[in-house]
Formats: C-alpha cells, structure tokens, sequence
C-alpha cells in the first residue's frame, strides 16, 4: 500500500490534495462531513432502543454506586483530606460532564488497533476525506448519555447543598475548565490508540491510564501520596480535569500549593492535544496495511 501523507488526518497521497488545504472552506466542509457520519451513527444505534434503555440504567446505577461508596467514607471518616461529601460528589461530577461527552463521541478510540489489525483502516485511506473524521464519525457510545445526566443531577445538587452563588466569571471558567477536561481525556485516548501503528496493540495501556483516571476522579488528590500527586499532574495530567480548576472555584488549597496550577488546564489540554495530534501524523506515516 502506497503510505500515507504526513499530514493530520490525511488520506493517502493519491487522495490527499483535496484535504491538503487549511482553508476554512475545508475545514467546514469536513465538520459537514463529520455531523453527517454522527447522524447516520445515531440513527443506526436507536435501532436497538431496549439496549438503549439497559445500557442507560446501567451506567446511572455504576455512577450512583461509586457515589455511595464515597459517601460511606465520608460518613466514617467526616471527611476526606479537607473536602466534604458535597465537594467530592462536585469533583466527580465535573470529571463526569467532560468523561460523559468524550464516552459518547469519542470512546471508540480504544478500538483502534482492532481496525489495523484486521485492515479496517484501510478503508479509510482511500476514500477522499480525512482518515480521523471517517473513524471518529463512525459510532457513538449511547450509554454515555448515562453519564450525562447522572452528572449534570449531581453537580446541581452539590451546587445547592454547597450554597454556592457563582458569577458569571465563575460559570465562564467552569465551562473553560470542563471543555479542557474533555480535550485531556481525549487526547490521552488518542495518543494510546495510536500507538497501536506501531505496536499492533496498545489497547493494554488504553485501559491502564483509562482506570488510572477513572479510579482516581472519585477522590480529591490531598489523600494521596506527594510522587502520586506529581504522577497525576505531570505525567498523566488528570487532574486538570476537575481537581485543580475545582480548587479556585471553591476557594481551596491545592495538593501541591502552587495556585497557579487552577488556571493551567487549557495549557494542558492544547499540549496533550498536540502530542496526539504528532503522534497520529507519524504513525500515518509508518502504517502498513495488515493484509487482511
């Protein structure tokens, strides 16, 4: 197979002029695409409503579960660190707004190395449009609506249990602060699945930062150890999902007492999304078809 273009996203290079522009009629005309491929994804999911529906119960009755859990700890020890039930069930749930868009849209990444595998990927170089926009657009994950509705019940019920009265500052920074959370979670997603153009398989470490991440969103950062805290701020940076941008809205002192930390997440975010971005472009680069 002839290889791919460097460029993100790209189709091989027989195809690839007519997405090797930056111009924003490209760009507009690959989100038409993009929204296209969601719409047909969707109908072909509200197929199976029944698995809708169970699939739905389900992720609520997870999330109400690790709720519980969290509030048994909190009953036995009055708190955790220096947070409160209230302001943990508000940590989980800003995790959960940002997880919940990327489990819908985005969760299939870790299927990547099924589709090299099994030459799947090849599909989607040669059509004439963006390999990334054709994969991403291929399915969406209905059981993330769980996730969202569990979480935007639980961030309003700590909102008021809290008595919190945020401006419009507030609100704007939360929306900075969730939107980066879900440039993060994707980005890390991203930059696993495709490892798997070079390895073949990379679904192991997938699941490993993915559990990493999950486990820990559960309880504010101050419980543990001063190397784990690093480990989540510098290495997988999940804790500029919520913990961190938490902190100033709350008025709180962060695990490693530096402020600035609340305000880093789009720089986080931006970096992430950037690794990913490169990694993408090489491994493009260096895929092979399978054969299969």
């Amino acid at each position: 197979m002839e290889s791919p273009s460097t460029g993100l996203g790209q189709a091989p290079r027989l195809r690839s002029r007519k997405w090797a522009g930056n111009t924003g009629h490209d760009a507009r005309q690959a989100l038409r695409l993009y929204f296209k491929f969601i719409r047909i994804a969707i109908r072909s999911r509200m197929e199976y409503r029944s698995d809708f529906l169970f699939g739905v119960a389900g992720v609520l009755l997870l999330n109400f579960t690790n709720l519980s859990l969290v509030w048994v700890l909190v009953d036995r020890f009055r708190s955790l660190g220096s947070w409160v039930y209230w302001e943990i069930v508000m940590l989980y749930a800003m995790w959960l707004l940002s997880h919940s868009v990327y489990a819908v849209f985005f969760w299939h990444l870790s299927t990547l190395e099924e589709d090299i595998l099994h030459g799947r990927f090849d599909q989607y170089l040669v059509r004439p449009c963006s390999p990334l926009l054709q994969f991403l657009g291929r399915e969406v994950n209905y059981m993330g609506v769980g996730d969202v509705v569990f979480a935007t019940a639980a961030f309003g019920l700590a909102y008021r249990n809290l008595g919190l009265d945020w401006g419009v500052g507030q609100w704007a920074f939360l929306g900075v602060a969730l939107t980066s959370g879900l440039v993060i979670e994707t980005s890390i997603a991203w930059i696993m699945g495709a490892l798997s153009f070079w390895t073949g398989r990379s679904r192991a470490l997938f699941w490993v930062s993915m559990n990493f991440n999950m486990l820990t969103q559960q309880y504010p950062m101050d419980i543990f150890g001063k190397w784990f805290r690093v480990f989540l701020t510098s290495f997988l940076p999940v804790a500029f999902m919520n913990y961190y941008p938490l902190t100033v809205l709350l008025g709180k002192p962060n695990a490693l007492g530096v402020p600035e930390l609340g305000f880093l997440s789009p720089l986080a975010a931006g970096l992430l999304f950037a690794l990913g971005a490169l990694v993408w472009r090489r491994g493009l680069m260096v895929y092979s078809s399978s054969g299969s």
